[in-house]
């Protein structure tokens, strides 16, 4: 049953799951604390973008877009032959589903993740492309190929077995979420409502082990127009603490404020 916290955050469960998951919080700090953690991260999720209108030219731009990129032979196609074997299994299914219902929530809140952090751009970057010409779609393309780049590490760091995932609220009125795996060696977090900062400062990562920090990587000027996605720079290399400082534009070597976040993995 510990294992449908998420499903439990997102009200994935029938009513006989909720009601014996619900007996089993009742008695379980630590399960309480996880539904609390997930739920905030969906209601970020859900809730941190700001509705945006498309242009009216996209549409008519996909569908050409789709014309003109050759698709791949239905014999290719990979398809999920899961439902039919699990239907095929029958009651014995029902175990090692719920076993999986925690990988696959996850899993799935990593997909809206990425999503929310291309969101924004996705929309400026490719109506700059209609303006700019060839050029202009170029660029976007990149942006995409590296936000599903971002997405592919992230789905990584949390489809592992030994995926960490923390939510804190800070003073500021920002929300973090911050995600580990030693097995995936990499981290990332993603934040909502960050103030925005002097152009002479920046935020700051960073990997904090045996009392030192190490920089693990800078947020950029977009950090403060909605919800952001980032990678952090490296492996975790044995840190206990993922820290964020607010350091002079171009970052520093080591902190020289005291961390606005400071979370243990």
């Amino acid at each position: 049953m510990h294992l449908l916290t998420g499903a439990y955050a997102l009200n994935a469960l029938n009513d006989l799951e909720r009601a014996a998951f619900e007996r089993l919080a009742r008695t379980d700090e630590d399960i309480r604390s996880e539904v609390r953690e997930l739920s905030e991260t969906a209601a970020l999720l859900a809730y941190g973008v700001p509705e945006q209108t498309p242009p009216p030219e996209l549409k008519s731009s996909v569908m050409a877009a789709i014309r003109n990129t050759r698709q791949l032979p239905a014999a290719q196609v990979a398809t999920d032959a899961a439902p039919a074997a699990s239907a095929a299994r029958g009651h014995r299914a029902a175990k090692p589903r719920t076993i999986t219902m925690r990988r696959s929530v996850l899993q799935g809140l990593a997909a809206a993740a990425a999503v929310v952090a291309i969101a924004a751009a996705g929309v400026t970057g490719w109506a700059l492309g209609q303006s700019n010409g060839r050029s202009g779609q170029d660029g976007l393309e990149q942006q995409l190929a590296a936000a599903q780049a971002k997405q592919n590490q992230f789905l990584t760091i949390l489809g592992s077995e030994d995926a960490k995932v923390a939510t804190q609220r800070l003073g500021n009125g920002a929300t973090v979420m911050v995600a580990a795996s030693a097995a995936a060696d990499k981290a990332a977090v993603m934040v909502a409502n960050m103030p925005s900062l002097p152009a002479d400062k920046v935020y700051e990562l960073w990997f904090i082990a045996d009392g030192k920090a190490i920089p693990a990587g800078l947020m950029g000027p977009t950090v403060a127009a909605g919800p952001s996605l980032q990678l952090l720079d490296g492996g975790l290399d044995g840190a206990s603490h993922i820290g964020i400082t607010v350091e002079p534009s171009g970052g520093s070597v080591q902190p020289t404020t005291d961390p606005i976040l400071l979370q243990q993995l």
